[in-house]
């Protein structure tokens, strides 16, 4: 069945039983295990353009793999075909025009290693290892979100291959439809090789929250932190994070196994100006450790990448909340106290300044009037997995009566047509309509699917 297609790509075709198999079709959530019929390791436009085509002559699936972080394992899947782009990497930046031309492979560290030469970002997420792709098609929340939006909002260009096999230039003058669709509709329509996004003044330092609270004092940092978000400067982006931390080597001892709350964050102007916007944020309680401090942009894109490692078995869910009330807070609490296992992080993502004024319907993301992103994971580390799994859901319904409209962060949970269509919200419809358009087939099925054929 492959041979033509392996002849094509000639040895960029791995098949079952090539020894590299098992190694690429692996991605970073080790608990998913999948078996796709092929592999193919693109390393340009062309190899994608004739994957596709191949996929659709032969009624092949299709999942497509970048930095394959998400939690649902979408890069990878049974009995279709895997596309790899993970060596199309290069991001190339217009100093003048203060865009990057950035090639759908490539990672947030990837990105921000090239912009930062120039004192520039994008806004992208807080993992340097997440790919591009994945966290700009359905949202992409970092530290920049106040005061640049969401990474989907900067997509000012792309080029995808769709569903026929046809390269296509998409901007706000050709395929105007598709560009609005991909700002947050996810990987349904395509495969974006290039992104072009736009550019903005950031470092080379910053100011970088990262203070650690007692675990005891939760509620009152939920609520004092609350009432900061309704007045924050859009310069102010924070995190809050519940874990309880493990016994590793870069933890002092004192601290292994102790449950805090952990706020990360930064400030995206003048860090002498910051100092004073940020300091409620450092009051919020007693801290245990205030590492606040001023420092490379590329190196606080880095600092949470050691809670995120590869392989590890992970599952997680995510809603939006407009406001947190106290028993919101208590419901919260006890649902933690409750985790299966230690090996939890809970966070809290304030959502202020520019992404909460762009209207909903200006691109396919719908979410714009919530308060925080709320985000779940466990590593199941010696755990059955069905124990984990009944957890997480169990969480998601206790807390979707609370939720705003309830409507999940699509990078962060898993795929269901419910979630699916919460979170869209009424861009849905129009969504529908475009994906019958470029993928009536529906061969880019592997993601928050948007099903042509309902």
């Amino acid at each position: 069945m492959f041979q033509a297609l392996e002849k094509q790509l000639e040895s960029k075709l791995i098949l079952p039983g090539n020894p590299l198999y098992d190694e690429k079709r692996k991605v970073w959530n080790g608990a998913i295990d999948k078996y796709p019929k092929a592999i193919a390791v693109c390393q340009s436009e062309e190899d994608v353009a004739l994957a596709v085509q191949f996929a659709k002559e032969n009624n092949l699936h299709i999942s497509i793999k970048g930095g394959g972080h998400h939690v649902a394992g979408i890069a990878t899947c049974n009995d279709g075909l895997m596309i790899d782009i993970s060596n199309m990497n290069k991001v190339t930046v217009d100093e003048e025009k203060k865009i990057a031309i950035v090639e759908g492979g490539a990672t947030l560290g990837d990105v921000d290693s090239e912009t930062q030469k120039h004192g520039l970002a994008v806004p992208t997420g807080t993992v340097s290892k997440t790919g591009i792709a994945g966290l700009a098609l359905n949202g992409g929340l970092g530290y920049l979100r106040g005061k640049y939006g969401l990474t989907c909002d900067n997509i000012i260009g792309a080029r995808i291959v769709t569903a026929n096999g046809e390269l296509i230039e998409v901007n706000n003058e050709n395929y105007p439809d598709l560009l609005w669709a991909i700002r947050g509709g996810g990987g349904n329509f395509g495969v974006v090789t290039k992104f072009i996004f736009q550019l903005y003044p950031v470092g080379p330092e910053v100011l970088a929250l990262d203070i650690m609270y007692d675990y005891q004092d939760t509620k009152q940092i939920l609520l004092k932190s609350q009432q900061y978000l309704n007045q924050a400067p859009d310069e102010v982006s924070f995190n809050i994070m519940l874990t309880q931390l493990p016994p590793v080597p870069f933890i002092p001892e004192a601290l292994h196994h102790k449950k805090v709350v952990i706020l990360t964050g930064m400030y995206a102007g003048d860090p002498k100006q910051g100092e004073k916007m940020i300091q409620p944020l450092r009051e919020l309680a007693k801290p245990i450790v205030d590492n606040t401090a001023v420092l490379p942009y590329i190196e606080l894109q880095k600092k949470l990448d050691p809670m995120v490692p590869e392989q590890a078995p992970v599952y997680g869910t995510s809603l939006y909340f407009q406001d947190l009330g106290e028993e919101h807070i208590d419901t919260l609490i006890r649902l933690i106290d409750n985790a299966p296992a230690p090996t939890y992080i809970v966070q809290l993502w304030g959502l202020n300044g520019q992404i909460n004024q762009v209207p909903a319907d200006a691109t396919a993301f719908a979410i714009r009037d919530a308060k925080y992103a709320f985000l779940l994971d466990i590593m199941g580390m010696g755990i059955e997995e069905s124990i984990c799994q009944q957890w997480i859901q169990h969480v998601y319904e206790s807390l979707l009566p609370y939720s705003y409209k309830g409507a999940s962060y699509l990078n962060g949970i898993g795929l269901s047509e419910k979630v699916t269509k919460s979170s869209f919200q009424e861009n849905y419809q129009k969504l529908l309509e475009i994906k019958k358009k470029y993928d009536p087939y529906n061969l880019f099925r592997h993601n928050h699917n948007i099903n042509p054929y309902e």
